[in-house]
């Protein structure tokens, strides 16, 4: 795991930029910091040694015309590595790093699609005198660039990419009403930086003399599955043991991250089938008092997986008060809501008792329909019958129809109608009716047609997952820790999108395959859960604190914030005096991004 950054044109020439690029991401990696440049580029890389320790490993990386920095971990390194041994190719060292170069010097582009891994990359070819860049399938690991008369620049970060274009300050006033007003973050291409661009996941990007090119390198297809149920249960089983299998290799001690939920849980209990010492710690977040406190849940999976130190935080209202704006600043953009800050101090936790990597269960909830409101999509899917029987009950009424007049194309003028209801209070009408407008973008891909499909790809690729991906990269790595992904390995992803929406929604349940994979090792109890807490914070009951809403006040109340013309004044001093937020998820993006616009016009790079 690292930070990577780099640049072309003049800003090459300066090795002192490089070093300090690589400066400001050194949370990333503490372990070594390398640069390299010529006339035309410039690499660097701080490193996070997981996999072969030894200094050999640092980074950049070279071979021939090619000079190499990545950011991540493949997976599948060994499998690779006596490939292309036996095409001839040497090795000098244990580290996926080397393959990959080698891997890249054989294949070129084509190596992509043979890695199994999370990561984002950089290869100068200086013969050809060309860069490329490309990002894992899911953009599990980040990469912002930017060009200019100055020259190209990227970087694993924002605050490194602001040191070779220190004018890249200005916020993306767009992106920001938008998710003041609603929650919506920015498209996948885009930051809360104008300026500021992101590539996103399975694209690659090219940049030659005549300018900068951009192409999707992958896309998930649909794969054959089993027609009936168990079969398809017993060959998700298969392939997601495999993908934590391969998650499992690592040089540095290997835990999990457990919230209590099923997902977590369905990694550390298959993780326990393999020998080694990741049996020996778990972690998770726990809130005593709390409704949807999850410790109980948590325990038992930590109990059925063998775990030998379960190790717990408990987060209060006045820590977080405390870390608030270290937690703003390591996220370098605002976020959506509180709850992140239990992964945060999970990932503390993990480094204090120096466990380098963790398993986690992102991505499942995206890959097999498990958010409530994604039922509706699975009764649309099931036919005509299927959708009048949605319609028996409360939540099932609700989200079949909200489905149907998506895929019926009204969506838009429901919700302008209706847009009220939907934005923030906190903010003026001009910035909630902006925020209201805003539809979710439409996914259709050959062979994944279904609405079902489509939602899936959706919230994989352009909603929620994006989002869940940048918070658990920026909170692992302010604490210089590796968060591993299994459900994002592409076996198990194309499989899970390509299975009927039957087997995803089925008697009651979300996620039914998945539960029914893992019968006989996840706990009966957490198999029979219906509810979704999604590691939640009990912010509602924080953010009514005395301290909590004196902190609101003075951010959102103060004569800079007023002058921006944003905030609804009169809302806010109404629901402090009363000591009730009436919509907490508001008043938290707006006291976050007031934070956040405050620190970077105080001093442009955010510095933590």
């Amino acid at each position: 795991m690292c930070g990577i950054a780099g640049v072309l044109g003049q800003n090459s020439r300066n090795p002192d930029l490089l070093a300090r690029m690589a400066g400001r991401m050194i949370h990333r990696g503490p372990d070594s910091t390398g640069t390299w440049n010529d006339s035309s580029a410039g690499l660097a890389a701080t490193r996070l040694a997981v996999i072969d320790l030894d200094k050999r490993s640092n980074q950049p990386l070279h071979r021939g015309p090619w000079h190499l920095v990545f950011n991540g971990e493949i997976y599948n390194y060994r499998e690779l590595r006596d490939e292309l041994r036996r095409a001839g190719h040497r090795f000098e060292t244990e580290g996926d790093g080397e393959v990959l170069l080698h891997a890249w010097a054989e294949w070129q582009e084509a190596a992509l699609n043979r890695l199994n891994g999370m990561f984002a990359l950089a290869v100068w070819n200086d013969e050809r005198r060309e860069l490329t860049c490309a990002r894992d399938p899911f953009g599990e690991k980040p990469l912002f660039w930017a060009d200019g008369p100055s020259g190209f620049a990227f970087a694993s970060e924002i605050r490194a990419l602001q040191e070779a274009r220190p004018d890249l300050t200005r916020p993306n006033g767009e992106a920001i009403r938008v998710f003041l007003g609603s929650g919506v973050m920015p498209r996948v291409h885009e930051t809360f930086f104008e300026g500021v661009r992101q590539l996103p996941g399975a694209h690659l990007l090219r940049v030659r003399a005549n300018g900068v090119e951009i192409h999707e390198y992958w896309r998930a297809q649909r794969v054959a599955t089993p027609s009936d149920f168990a079969s398809a249960a017993e060959e998700l089983r298969g392939r997601l043991s495999e993908s934590i299998r391969l998650r499992l290799r690592s040089d540095v001690p290997v835990g999990t991250s457990l919230s209590g939920g099923i997902d977590s849980s369905v990694v550390a209990c298959l993780a326990a089938r393999n020998t080694g010492e990741h049996r020996r710690h778990a972690f998770t977040a726990r809130f005593p008092g709390f409704e949807r406190d999850e410790w109980s849940y948590a325990r038992a999976a930590a109990d059925a997986a063998g775990v030998i130190e379960h190790h717990s935080v408990e987060p209060t209202a006045a820590d977080l008060l405390d870390d608030l704006e270290r937690v703003v600043l390591t996220q370098e953009e605002p976020f959506g809501s509180a709850s992140i800050y239990a992964q945060w101090r999970v990932m503390q936790c993990a480094r204090t008792n120096g466990v380098t990597v963790l398993l986690d269960g992102q991505g499942a909830d995206e890959l097999f329909g498990g958010y409530a409101g994604t039922r509706g999509w699975a009764v649309l899917s099931s036919g005509g019958h299927a959708v009048i029987r949605g319609l028996g009950s409360g939540d099932e009424r609700r989200d079949t129809l909200r489905a149907c007049v998506s895929g019926g194309r009204l969506l838009p003028v429901v919700t302008r109608l209706n847009w009220r209801r939907g934005t923030s209070p906190y903010v003026v009408d001009a910035v909630r009716h902006e925020a209201a407008a805003v539809v979710a973008p439409d996914v259709k891909i050959a062979g994944l047609r279904t609405p079902l499909a489509r939602e899936l790809l959706r919230q994989s690729f352009h909603t929620s997952m994006p989002a869940l991906l940048r918070y658990a990269d920026r909170n692992s790595m302010a604490h210089s820790r590796e968060v591993r992904l299994p459900f994002l390995d592409r076996n198990v992803a194309e499989f899970a999108l390509s299975l009927p929406a039957t087997f995803l929604y089925r008697d009651g349940y979300t996620k039914a395959v998945l539960r029914e994979a893992v019968r006989d090792v996840v706990p009966a109890e957490l198999l029979a859960r219906r509810d979704k807490v999604g590691f939640d914070t009990p912010q509602e009951r924080w953010f009514a604190e005395p301290a909590f809403v004196r902190r609101v006040c003075e951010v959102l109340l103060d004569a800079r914030a007023q002058s921006r013309g944003i905030y609804s004044s009169d809302v806010i001093e109404a629901d402090a005096l009363s000591g009730r937020w009436r919509a907490p998820n508001s008043i938290w993006r707006a006291l976050n991004l007031e934070i956040w616009l405050n620190a970077f016009e105080t001093n442009a790079r955010l510095a933590i």
